[in-house]
């Protein structure tokens, strides 16, 4: 194998190097004593320390719990055509969904009411496993 010196790629790697040496050279004083430039510190709350600029954002359990979740689901089946109120039971990942329905509903009208109750809940809710029935009169 023939070794070919070729003067265009020997200056480009002259450049790359010097570039590397000089931005090297450069760098070595960013951080250090002489420098007013100091690298920021973050608390570790996984929002690079927002949670300290603004406390009202709410912790991953401050507001997953039962009872926050519980309120959130009958303010969202108000919006479900029929349903008076609802009574929620948790068991663990399960959400058990009683609902109340409005006096004169149609009997042909309540597996419509469930299903679209269920369905807003499963997805307002994914982290839940909803079972929606309905309050025998």
């Amino acid at each position: 194998m023939e070794f070919r010196f070729r003067p265009a790629k020997a200056a480009g790697l002259l450049f790359i190097c010097m570039a590397i040496a000089f931005a090297g050279g450069c760098a070595q004083g960013g951080f250090g004593k002489n420098s007013n430039m100091n690298p920021r510190q973050f608390s570790n709350d996984g929002y690079l320390g927002t949670t300290n600029a603004n406390p009202h954002i709410p912790g991953r359990y401050m507001s997953l719990t039962y009872d926050n979740d519980a309120k959130m689901m009958r303010q969202v089946l108000r919006d479900v055509d029929g349903v008076e109120g609802a009574n929620i039971t948790f068991n663990g990942a399960n959400a058990y969904v009683t609902l109340k329905l409005k006096p004169g509903i149609d009997a042909k009208r309540v597996p419509t009411i469930e299903r679209q109750a269920a369905a807003v809940l499963r997805f307002n809710f994914p982290r839940y496993d909803i079972f929606v029935k309905t309050m025998a009169d």
